[in-house]
Protein backbone atom coordinates (compact mmCIF):
# COMPACT_ATOMS: atom_id res chain seq x y z
CA UNK A 1 0.00 0.00 0.00
CA UNK A 2 2.85 2.84 0.88
CA UNK A 3 3.92 1.75 -2.66
CA UNK A 4 0.89 2.53 -4.31
CA UNK A 5 0.76 5.75 -2.23
CA UNK A 6 3.45 6.65 -3.35
CA UNK A 7 2.83 5.67 -7.05
CA UNK A 8 -0.14 7.80 -6.71
CA UNK A 9 1.59 11.35 -5.58
CA UNK A 10 3.60 10.42 -8.75
CA UNK A 11 0.34 9.89 -11.30
CA UNK A 12 -0.05 13.40 -10.03
CA UNK A 13 2.62 15.29 -11.33
CA UNK A 14 2.93 13.25 -14.22
CA UNK A 15 -0.68 14.30 -15.22
CA UNK A 16 0.05 17.60 -14.39
CA UNK A 17 2.92 17.76 -16.80
CA UNK A 18 1.31 16.47 -19.77
CA UNK A 19 -2.08 18.29 -19.39
CA UNK A 20 -1.72 20.94 -16.64
CA UNK A 21 1.02 22.94 -16.34
CA UNK A 22 1.35 26.22 -18.57
CA UNK A 23 3.04 29.10 -19.10
CA UNK A 24 3.85 30.92 -15.44
CA UNK A 25 0.46 33.15 -14.93
CA UNK A 26 -0.92 29.79 -14.71
CA UNK A 27 2.45 28.82 -12.71
CA UNK A 28 3.15 25.27 -11.33
CA UNK A 29 1.21 24.50 -8.16
CA UNK A 30 -2.55 26.10 -8.22
CA UNK A 31 -1.56 29.48 -9.58
CA UNK A 32 -4.84 31.47 -11.40
CA UNK A 33 -6.33 28.43 -12.92
CA UNK A 34 -9.93 28.64 -12.39
CA UNK A 35 -11.99 31.37 -14.44
CA UNK A 36 -13.23 32.80 -11.45
CA UNK A 37 -9.29 32.39 -9.87
CA UNK A 38 -8.29 34.46 -12.61
CA UNK A 39 -10.49 37.60 -11.74
CA UNK A 40 -7.94 37.88 -8.26
CA UNK A 41 -5.19 36.66 -7.45
CA UNK A 42 -5.83 37.72 -3.68
CA UNK A 43 -8.56 34.67 -3.92
CA UNK A 44 -6.46 32.26 -5.85
CA UNK A 45 -4.63 29.83 -3.15
CA UNK A 46 -1.27 28.38 -4.60
CA UNK A 47 -0.19 26.34 -1.98
CA UNK A 48 -1.63 24.51 1.12
CA UNK A 49 1.03 22.67 3.77
CA UNK A 50 -0.08 21.19 7.36
CA UNK A 51 2.55 19.58 9.83
CA UNK A 52 4.06 19.44 12.99
CA UNK A 53 6.30 21.38 15.04
CA UNK A 54 6.60 19.66 18.55
CA UNK A 55 3.27 19.35 20.07
CA UNK A 56 1.66 22.07 17.62
CA UNK A 57 0.11 22.42 14.18
CA UNK A 58 1.20 24.34 11.55
CA UNK A 59 -0.82 25.49 8.91
CA UNK A 60 0.26 27.64 5.68
CA UNK A 61 -1.65 28.88 2.80
CA UNK A 62 -0.35 31.31 0.18
CA UNK A 63 -2.30 33.02 -2.30
CA UNK A 64 -1.20 36.45 -4.65
CA UNK A 65 1.00 34.32 -6.93
CA UNK A 66 4.16 36.47 -8.00
CA UNK A 67 3.01 38.89 -5.64
CA UNK A 68 3.59 42.85 -6.75
CA UNK A 69 3.92 41.44 -10.40
CA UNK A 70 1.06 39.83 -11.57
CA UNK A 71 -1.08 40.16 -8.18
CA UNK A 72 -1.45 42.36 -5.35
CA UNK A 73 0.74 41.68 -2.29
CA UNK A 74 -2.77 42.38 -0.37
CA UNK A 75 -5.62 40.32 1.51
CA UNK A 76 -8.73 41.17 0.03
CA UNK A 77 -10.62 43.03 1.96
CA UNK A 78 -14.55 43.33 0.79
CA UNK A 79 -17.39 42.64 3.08
CA UNK A 80 -18.24 38.82 3.22
CA UNK A 81 -14.59 38.05 1.80
CA UNK A 82 -12.48 35.29 4.02
CA UNK A 83 -9.70 32.66 3.77
CA UNK A 84 -10.54 29.35 5.43
CA UNK A 85 -8.73 26.21 6.86
CA UNK A 86 -11.84 24.04 7.29
CA UNK A 87 -10.94 20.95 9.79
CA UNK A 88 -12.48 17.59 9.86
CA UNK A 89 -11.07 15.85 13.22
CA UNK A 90 -13.55 12.75 13.16
CA UNK A 91 -12.98 11.45 9.57
CA UNK A 92 -16.44 12.17 7.80
CA UNK A 93 -14.49 14.94 5.55
CA UNK A 94 -16.97 17.33 7.01
CA UNK A 95 -15.50 20.04 8.99
CA UNK A 96 -15.76 20.54 12.64
CA UNK A 97 -13.57 23.29 12.88
CA UNK A 98 -13.33 26.40 11.07
CA UNK A 99 -9.76 28.85 11.13
CA UNK A 100 -11.26 32.03 9.66
CA UNK A 101 -9.26 35.21 9.12
CA UNK A 102 -10.63 38.70 7.59
CA UNK A 103 -8.74 41.32 6.59
CA UNK A 104 -9.17 45.04 7.46
CA UNK A 105 -8.87 48.00 4.13
CA UNK A 106 -5.05 48.23 3.72
CA UNK A 107 -3.24 51.37 4.69
CA UNK A 108 -1.33 53.30 1.92
CA UNK A 109 1.72 51.57 2.33
CA UNK A 110 0.02 48.43 2.36
CA UNK A 111 0.20 47.31 6.01
CA UNK A 112 -2.74 45.76 6.87
CA UNK A 113 -4.54 44.55 9.81
CA UNK A 114 -6.39 40.88 9.63
CA UNK A 115 -8.77 38.91 12.57
CA UNK A 116 -8.48 34.85 13.25
CA UNK A 117 -11.68 33.33 13.97
CA UNK A 118 -12.04 30.05 15.28
CA UNK A 119 -15.84 28.43 14.76
CA UNK A 120 -16.73 25.42 16.24
CA UNK A 121 -19.44 24.13 13.82
CA UNK A 122 -21.02 21.57 15.81
CA UNK A 123 -21.49 24.27 19.30
CA UNK A 124 -22.35 26.71 16.73
CA UNK A 125 -20.44 29.55 18.31
CA UNK A 126 -17.47 31.57 16.94
CA UNK A 127 -14.82 33.60 18.75
CA UNK A 128 -11.88 35.94 17.31
CA UNK A 129 -8.92 34.13 19.35
CA UNK A 130 -6.15 36.39 17.27
CA UNK A 131 -5.65 39.89 15.76
CA UNK A 132 -2.78 41.61 14.02
CA UNK A 133 -0.83 43.22 11.56
CA UNK A 134 0.50 42.11 8.06
CA UNK A 135 4.64 40.84 8.12
CA UNK A 136 3.87 40.68 12.09
CA UNK A 137 4.23 37.64 14.50
CA UNK A 138 1.26 37.60 16.40
CA UNK A 139 0.26 35.71 19.56
CA UNK A 140 -2.78 34.02 20.59
CA UNK A 141 -3.66 31.37 23.49
CA UNK A 142 -1.14 32.41 25.96
CA UNK A 143 1.18 32.78 23.54
CA UNK A 144 0.58 28.88 22.72
CA UNK A 145 -0.75 29.93 19.10
CA UNK A 146 0.76 32.22 16.27
CA UNK A 147 -0.74 33.84 13.42
CA UNK A 148 0.76 35.27 10.52
CA UNK A 149 -0.16 37.30 7.93
CA UNK A 150 1.73 39.32 4.99
CA UNK A 151 4.15 38.75 2.15
CA UNK A 152 7.03 35.99 2.16
CA UNK A 153 9.32 34.54 -0.67
CA UNK A 154 6.86 31.62 -2.26
CA UNK A 155 8.11 28.32 -0.89
CA UNK A 156 7.91 26.81 -3.93
CA UNK A 157 11.11 25.54 -6.17
CA UNK A 158 10.97 23.65 -10.03
CA UNK A 159 12.78 24.11 -12.97
CA UNK A 160 9.67 25.25 -15.03
CA UNK A 161 11.72 26.34 -18.15
CA UNK A 162 13.18 23.42 -18.25
CA UNK A 163 9.86 21.07 -17.78
CA UNK A 164 8.47 23.35 -20.48
CA UNK A 165 11.40 22.28 -23.24
CA UNK A 166 11.21 19.06 -22.41
CA UNK A 167 7.67 18.09 -21.37
CA UNK A 168 5.79 20.92 -22.39
CA UNK A 169 6.35 20.80 -25.70
CA UNK A 170 7.59 25.01 -25.70
CA UNK A 171 10.71 24.50 -28.18
CA UNK A 172 13.36 25.53 -26.38
CA UNK A 173 17.21 23.93 -25.88
CA UNK A 174 16.32 23.35 -22.20
CA UNK A 175 16.94 19.82 -20.55
CA UNK A 176 16.67 18.66 -16.68
CA UNK A 177 20.09 19.08 -14.94
CA UNK A 178 22.27 21.12 -17.77
CA UNK A 179 24.51 23.95 -16.90
CA UNK A 180 21.52 26.47 -16.86
CA UNK A 181 19.67 24.62 -13.79
CA UNK A 182 17.26 27.26 -12.50
CA UNK A 183 14.49 27.36 -9.55
CA UNK A 184 11.85 29.05 -12.09
CA UNK A 185 10.68 30.43 -8.89
CA UNK A 186 13.05 32.18 -6.99
CA UNK A 187 13.03 35.78 -6.02
CA UNK A 188 8.92 35.78 -6.35
CA UNK A 189 6.93 36.24 -3.67
CA UNK A 190 3.51 35.40 -2.00
CA UNK A 191 1.06 36.62 0.59
CA UNK A 192 0.95 33.66 3.20
CA UNK A 193 -1.27 33.40 5.96
CA UNK A 194 0.49 31.09 8.54
CA UNK A 195 -1.74 29.67 11.80
CA UNK A 196 0.23 27.74 14.53
CA UNK A 197 -1.74 26.39 17.16
CA UNK A 198 -1.97 23.48 19.53
CA UNK A 199 -2.30 20.29 18.57
CA UNK A 200 -5.16 19.18 20.76
CA UNK A 201 -7.28 21.96 20.15
CA UNK A 202 -7.82 20.47 16.62
CA UNK A 203 -8.15 16.78 16.93
CA UNK A 204 -11.36 14.89 18.74
CA UNK A 205 -10.90 11.22 18.85
CA UNK A 206 -7.65 10.11 17.07
CA UNK A 207 -4.69 12.11 16.71
CA UNK A 208 -5.63 12.63 12.85
CA UNK A 209 -7.02 15.45 10.90
CA UNK A 210 -8.82 16.46 7.64
CA UNK A 211 -7.46 20.18 6.21
CA UNK A 212 -8.16 22.27 3.23
CA UNK A 213 -8.40 25.29 2.84
CA UNK A 214 -11.08 27.52 0.78
CA UNK A 215 -11.29 31.35 -0.40
CA UNK A 216 -14.78 32.64 0.17
CA UNK A 217 -16.19 35.84 -1.44
CA UNK A 218 -19.56 36.86 -1.02
CA UNK A 219 -20.88 33.46 0.55
CA UNK A 220 -19.18 32.07 -2.40
CA UNK A 221 -16.51 29.42 -2.51
CA UNK A 222 -13.58 30.68 -5.41
CA UNK A 223 -10.50 28.45 -4.95
CA UNK A 224 -10.04 25.43 -2.70
CA UNK A 225 -7.08 23.41 -1.99
CA UNK A 226 -6.17 20.23 -0.05
CA UNK A 227 -3.92 17.76 -1.88
CA UNK A 228 -1.29 19.96 -4.61
CA UNK A 229 -2.22 20.12 -7.75
CA UNK A 230 -6.11 17.84 -8.37
CA UNK A 231 -7.12 20.63 -9.97
CA UNK A 232 -4.67 21.51 -12.06
CA UNK A 233 -4.19 17.85 -13.44
CA UNK A 234 -7.58 16.62 -13.26
CA UNK A 235 -9.84 19.15 -14.45
CA UNK A 236 -10.47 21.17 -17.37
CA UNK A 237 -11.03 24.97 -17.36
CA UNK A 238 -14.73 25.06 -17.85
CA UNK A 239 -15.14 22.86 -14.73
CA UNK A 240 -12.78 24.51 -12.55
CA UNK A 241 -15.46 26.83 -10.23
CA UNK A 242 -17.59 23.77 -10.28
CA UNK A 243 -14.50 22.07 -9.00
CA UNK A 244 -13.92 24.35 -6.20
CA UNK A 245 -17.38 24.69 -4.63
CA UNK A 246 -17.83 21.20 -4.47
CA UNK A 247 -17.75 19.87 -1.06
CA UNK A 248 -15.09 17.01 -0.01
CA UNK A 249 -17.98 14.50 0.78
CA UNK A 250 -19.14 15.17 -2.58
CA UNK A 251 -15.60 14.70 -4.57
CA UNK A 252 -15.69 10.89 -5.51
CA UNK A 253 -19.48 10.97 -6.41
CA UNK A 254 -19.20 14.41 -8.75
CA UNK A 255 -15.30 13.74 -10.06
CA UNK A 256 -14.64 10.30 -9.45
CA UNK A 257 -15.43 9.14 -12.96
CA UNK A 258 -12.95 11.76 -14.38
CA UNK A 259 -10.00 10.99 -12.23
CA UNK A 260 -10.45 7.58 -13.06
CA UNK A 261 -10.87 8.32 -17.17
CA UNK A 262 -8.11 10.76 -16.64
CA UNK A 263 -5.86 8.10 -15.61
CA UNK A 264 -6.56 5.11 -17.77
CA UNK A 265 -5.58 7.92 -20.49
CA UNK A 266 -2.43 9.30 -19.63
CA UNK A 267 -1.33 6.88 -17.42
CA UNK A 268 -2.08 3.64 -18.55
CA UNK A 269 -3.65 2.14 -15.75
CA UNK A 270 -6.23 -0.44 -15.78
CA UNK A 271 -9.50 0.32 -14.45
CA UNK A 272 -8.91 -1.35 -10.97
CA UNK A 273 -5.50 0.63 -10.34
CA UNK A 274 -7.50 3.69 -11.61
CA UNK A 275 -9.92 3.40 -9.13
CA UNK A 276 -7.74 2.39 -6.92
CA UNK A 277 -5.64 5.69 -7.05
CA UNK A 278 -8.82 7.73 -7.33
CA UNK A 279 -9.60 6.66 -3.81
CA UNK A 280 -6.90 7.44 -2.51
CA UNK A 281 -6.77 11.41 -4.24
CA UNK A 282 -10.21 12.22 -3.43
CA UNK A 283 -11.66 13.42 -1.24
CA UNK A 284 -9.00 16.59 -2.00
CA UNK A 285 -8.03 16.85 1.56
CA UNK A 286 -4.26 16.82 3.17
CA UNK A 287 -4.46 14.10 5.76
CA UNK A 288 -2.38 14.56 9.05
CA UNK A 289 -1.63 12.22 11.49
CA UNK A 290 -0.93 15.50 14.15
CA UNK A 291 1.25 12.61 16.12
CA UNK A 292 3.73 12.04 12.87
CA UNK A 293 6.24 14.08 11.67
CA UNK A 294 5.81 11.97 8.12
CA UNK A 295 5.73 14.34 4.76
CA UNK A 296 3.03 14.23 1.76
CA UNK A 297 6.44 12.12 -0.31
CA UNK A 298 5.86 8.72 0.14
CA UNK A 299 3.24 8.52 2.80
CA UNK A 300 0.70 11.01 2.35
CA UNK A 301 0.55 12.65 5.54
CA UNK A 302 0.03 16.77 5.57
CA UNK A 303 2.54 18.29 3.58
CA UNK A 304 5.98 19.96 4.46
CA UNK A 305 7.75 23.31 3.34
CA UNK A 306 11.25 21.45 2.43
CA UNK A 307 10.06 18.80 0.52
CA UNK A 308 11.32 18.34 -2.52
CA UNK A 309 7.70 16.74 -4.18
CA UNK A 310 9.07 17.37 -7.53
CA UNK A 311 11.97 15.53 -7.32
CA UNK A 312 10.21 12.24 -6.03
CA UNK A 313 7.22 12.26 -8.34
CA UNK A 314 9.83 12.73 -11.55
CA UNK A 315 11.82 9.79 -10.26
CA UNK A 316 8.98 7.73 -9.78
CA UNK A 317 6.14 9.07 -12.96
CA UNK A 318 9.61 8.11 -15.02
CA UNK A 319 10.63 4.07 -13.90
CA UNK A 320 11.78 4.66 -10.59
CA UNK A 321 9.71 2.63 -8.48
CA UNK A 322 10.81 -0.76 -11.32
CA UNK A 323 13.95 0.59 -12.90
CA UNK A 324 16.36 3.36 -13.30
CA UNK A 325 14.30 6.89 -13.76
CA UNK A 326 13.86 8.37 -17.19
CA UNK A 327 14.03 11.89 -15.00
CA UNK A 328 15.62 11.37 -11.82
CA UNK A 329 14.85 14.92 -10.99
CA UNK A 330 15.03 18.48 -12.14
CA UNK A 331 18.28 19.32 -9.86
CA UNK A 332 16.76 21.93 -8.00
CA UNK A 333 16.53 20.90 -4.39
CA UNK A 334 15.77 23.34 -1.90
CA UNK A 335 13.96 26.70 -1.99
CA UNK A 336 16.30 29.61 -3.00
CA UNK A 337 15.77 31.14 0.03
CA UNK A 338 16.01 28.35 3.52
CA UNK A 339 13.36 28.14 5.29
CA UNK A 340 13.22 29.31 9.30
CA UNK A 341 13.39 26.99 11.86
CA UNK A 342 10.37 29.02 13.85
CA UNK A 343 7.03 30.66 13.21
CA UNK A 344 6.15 31.59 10.69
CA UNK A 345 8.68 29.29 8.71
CA UNK A 346 8.36 30.88 4.85
CA UNK A 347 11.75 32.52 4.13
CA UNK A 348 11.70 36.39 4.34
CA UNK A 349 9.95 38.01 1.01
CA UNK A 350 12.74 39.41 -1.50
Amino acid sequence: MKNLRTFVVMAVVMLTMVVGLAAFGAGAADHLDAPLVQEDGRLDINDVYAFVHGDNTVLVMTVNPAAGVLSPTTLRNVPGTRYEFAIDNDGDYMEDLILKVRADRPRANGDQRANLFLEDVHAGTQRRIAAGRSGQVNDFLRAEGHFYHGLRDDPFFFDLQAFRDVVGGAGGSRTFCDADTVDFFAGFNTTAIVVEIPSWRLTGDTSTINVWARTIDRMEVIDRMGKPALNTVFIDSADKDAYNKTTPTDDLAMWGDRFVAVLQLFGGYDDATAQTITGLLLPDVLTLDTSSTDGFVGTLNGRQLSEDVIDFELTVVTGGLIGTPGIPGDCVDANDQPFLASFPYLADAN
